[in-house]
């Protein structure tokens, strides 16, 4: 097996047991177990737990961005329509069991907040900037703003997820964090 058919495989196998049963719970022994290898496999791939961890959360966000940019252009009518479209298709994302865990409960604590923020970037700026762009083109808001007003949108997302996230009623904090998103997004299609 090659150096990233392991890396691969811990990642798998790390992603499974982190989302199961969380990081505190989880050992590197038990990992490394579950993919078949030894732990020294595990420490010739990765600087400690936490670095296979944030592995295990980026494989997470390529899924959510490969599954989000796929629905996205198959149900937007339009492409102003990508960023309320977007949310939902998001929103529905983040609340899988994988994201729910490692993203949004494990994530902040165990990354801390500046590379938990910053390792989402590619999802604030491969699909909020993305999407902010087409409203640019239509005349909506000034191109100079995409990118305050994506760290602003994803913000506000991320805040929503959270909430969902950690509510006692996941499904009632659901529907408040998507409307109360929805608003904000379809604020940014009018014109002022």
């Amino acid at each position: 097996m090659t150096s990233t058919g392991n890396r691969d495989r811990l990642v798998a196998a790390a992603r499974k047991q982190f989302a199961a049963r969380g990081y505190a719970d989880v050992s590197v022994d038990e990992i490394a177990a579950a993919a078949g290898l030894t732990k020294g496999a595990v420490y010739y791939q990765f600087a400690d737990k936490t670095d296979l961890f944030r592995a295990a959360c980026e494989s997470v966000l390529d899924d959510i961005m490969a599954e989000v940019t796929a629905k996205t252009m198959g149900h937007a009518k339009h492409a102003t329509d990508e960023l309320v479209t977007g949310g939902d298709i998001l929103f529905d994302a983040y609340e899988g069991k994988d994201p729910r865990r490692l993203l949004l409960m494990d994530g902040p604590s165990v990354l801390g907040h500046v590379q938990w923020t910053a390792m989402q970037e590619k999802l604030r700026v491969g699909l909020g900037e993305h999407a902010l762009g087409h409203l640019a083109d239509e005349g909506l808001i000034p191109k100079r703003m995409i990118p305050m007003l994506a760290h602003l949108l994803f913000g506000a997302f991320t805040q929503g997820a959270l909430q969902i996230a950690t509510a006692d009623d996941p499904a009632s904090a659901s529907k408040q964090a998507r409307a109360a998103y929805k608003r904000l997004a379809q604020g940014l299609l009018a014109k002022i």
